[in-house]
């Protein structure tokens, strides 16, 4: 207890000092805090967002199909479709793993519109269920024209690229499509182009992808599929940094259930999209890492700097009876103080303004913060970010100050006095 009042009493003797150290922990720790949770919820939005715009997280196809940088359109014989029994056992297992958000058999194809003078232009294909892929996954919305509806035959949605800045076609008109059947064959129908999908969460001027989006049942219905069968199962990843554990548990199930059928991560097929949420993440960390090492630098050589300028005081200290033991416990337990209570009021001050955030959310219409964030988000709290935070400034607050108040222990009366 004697030595704990004197810790406190030295705390207010060397206030200038402490004051220092106490607002580099708490800049330190509140930056870790808010950068830990508030990086983890925009790199979960960031692969929400671009997965879902941008073909999923992955994508399970005939083993022959080639994909590399294809994002998500590619060419396949009818004999490599997915059958139905194929695609519900894949469907069923990509429901059992936790780390799957969703799963939906699509079919991908390239076709021709002709338009007006009977101009003929090639177009990407996606038939997807567009009632549940709409909703649960790409976030689109219509914001030219009205829904395809589940299973309406002779009506398709065109992308933004599609209605507007290409103009392939013009929404509410009708045309010429020729389409491939199950034979691979193309055969001619009308079809109405009936709305004009847009990305709610991406920056439309930038990004886009050209497609022209059927329903999934329609289609087959269309084209005259005898059975429901699929091109892919694409899927999506509640976050896209856990693809390194679930595609080995994918890749492991195809190679026993289904080998004729393999795991594409969209690393392989759209590479600059992944990039962008993995790296981010990595560089917001790398930068969180450097400005915490710094944090941890200041208050070691201040806690140094004041070792040295209190050579008196440990002399005197060790005259009185103080052994080294003393003199280690002292500082150090000086150190632990100010640190400690300079990181719990940076976490106090960091967990008030992400619950407020979170209560309020965080909106943008910002076009670059729109590839970060999407159209807005609202930061929340993560335990094991929390827990991970706490741990490595209660390490620093415990090691920062023991190293230096080692070397002031290990001083001997001679040396202090002489410093005196």
């Amino acid at each position: 207890m004697e030595r704990l009042k004197l810790c406190l009493r030295n705390l207010a003797r060397h206030g200038w000092r402490n004051r220092i150290i106490f607002l580099i922990a708490l800049f330190g720790a509140l930056l870790t805090f808010v950068g830990e949770n508030i990086i983890e919820d925009i790199s979960r939005k960031q692969s929400d967002m671009f997965g879902r715009a941008f073909s999923g997280h992955f994508r399970i196809l005939n083993r022959s199909i080639k994909t590399t940088n294809t994002f998500g359109y590619y060419h396949y014989e009818p004999e490599e479709m997915l059958q139905p029994e194929e695609i519900t056992s894949v469907k069923e297992f990509l429901a059992g793993l936790p780390e799957v958000s969703g799963a939906e058999e699509r079919i991908i194809f390239n076709g021709l519109v002709f338009g007006s003078n009977d101009a003929e232009r090639a177009v990407h294909g996606v038939a997807m269920r567009m009632s549940t892929f709409d909703h649960n996954f790409t976030d689109l919305y219509y914001a030219k024209g009205s829904a395809v509806q589940a299973g309406e035959r002779e009506a398709c949605a065109a992308s933004w690229y599609e209605y507007e800045r290409n103009k392939t076609v013009d929404v509410g008109t009708r045309y010429v499509f020729l389409l491939p059947n199950r034979q691979g064959e193309f055969v001619d129908r009308f079809v109405t182009v009936k709305g004009g999908i847009d990305y709610r969460t991406m920056p439309r001027d930038i990004v886009g992808m050209s497609s022209l989006f059927f329903d999934l049942d329609g289609f087959r219905e269309l084209v005259g599929y005898s059975q429901p069968l699929a091109s892919e199962v694409v899927g999506f990843l509640g976050d896209a940094r856990s693809a390194n554990r679930v595609l080995p548990k994918i890749s492991t199930f195809l190679a026993e259930r289904h080998p004729d059928l393999k795991v594409v991560s969209w690393r392989d097929y759209a590479p600059i999209f992944a990039e962008i949420v993995l790296g981010f993440d990595v560089t917001m960390k790398a930068m969180e890492g450097i400005l915490l090492a710094i944090c941890v630098l200041l208050v070691l050589k201040l806690t140094t700097f004041s070792i040295m300028e209190r050579y008196s005081e440990i002399g005197t200290l060790r005259a009185i009876g103080f052994s080294r033991a003393d003199i280690t416990f002292q500082f150090a337990a000086e150190g632990f103080l100010v640190i400690a209570a300079g990181a719990l009021a940076g976490f106090l001050l960091a967990a008030g303004g992400i619950a407020l955030f979170h209560a309020t959310g965080v909106r943008n219409t910002l076009t670059f913060f729109a590839w970060i964030v999407g159209g807005g988000f609202q930061p929340s709290f993560h335990a094991d970010k929390i827990i991970a935070v706490t741990s490595v400034f209660l390490a620093v607050a415990l090691l920062a100050p023991l190293v230096p108040a080692i070397l002031g222990g290990r001083l001997s009366i001679l040396k202090t006095l002489e410093k005196r």
